[in-house]
């Protein structure tokens, strides 16, 4: 499923992305990327993204049956980061968990929808049957960009998330058939004003 990267695509406005699996040698351009986001965004993920080392460990422990990370490049600017998680336990194998972070520069654009619909592909191959996402509530954004996918809210635990600067925050969990996720955004990529997907290199 990892030989059709990399992948290139525009975005809505017209900027030209290559989407493909994290490497070892992407750890300068992950950190910088992480080190670029505002601090309100860092607040929302999940691990301290300003740790070299935790970065280090993502590009040099990469084990695709546990984690497979996608990356996304405006020429050589690291410009997204989205993973698909598999569950560990077996009475969870049917179920995958996505994470995303994107360029706050190119919101708006598409490019969050376009990593996901990869995932979402990724999700398919290995026959997963659900996925899900955590999203902070109050991150309305994140919450608008995965309802525009599909998904939908199972769940709100209140005061289940500490953020770095150690305030509780609501934590809500939304969920998605695949293959209802996978219909959903074939129909959003075909009606929306995004072109279709082209072999590097090849013409318009």
């Amino acid at each position: 499923m990892l030989s059709k990267y990399p992948k290139t695509a525009k975005l809505k406005d017209g900027t030209e992305v290559v989407i493909r699996p994290l490497a070892r040698d992407d750890f300068d351009q992950l950190l910088a990327f992480f080190e670029s986001l505002p601090e309100e965004d860092r607040l929302f993920l999940r691990h301290d993204v300003s740790d070299p080392e935790i970065v280090r460990k993502w590009t040099e422990e990469l084990d695709l049956e546990r984690v497979i990370p996608l990356v996304a490049f405006d020429g050589e600017e690291l410009v997204a980061d989205g993973s698909l998680h598999f569950m560990p336990h077996e009475w969870m194998k049917h179920v995958g968990h996505i994470r995303l972070a994107t360029a706050r520069s190119l919101r708006n654009k598409g490019l969050g929808g376009l990593i996901v619909r990869e995932l979402v592909a990724l999700a398919t191959n290995r026959n997963l049957e659900k996925l899900q996402v955590y999203v902070i509530e109050d991150n309305v954004g994140a919450i608008k960009m995965c309802e525009a996918v599909g998904f939908e809210k199972a769940a709100v635990l209140k005061g289940m998330f500490k953020d770095r600067s150690w305030k509780s925050r609501d934590l809500a969990i939304m969920v998605n058939d695949v293959a209802d996720l996978d219909r959903i955004l074939e129909e959003w990529i075909q009606f929306s004003t995004l072109p279709g997907y082209r072999a590097p290199g090849a013409g318009a």
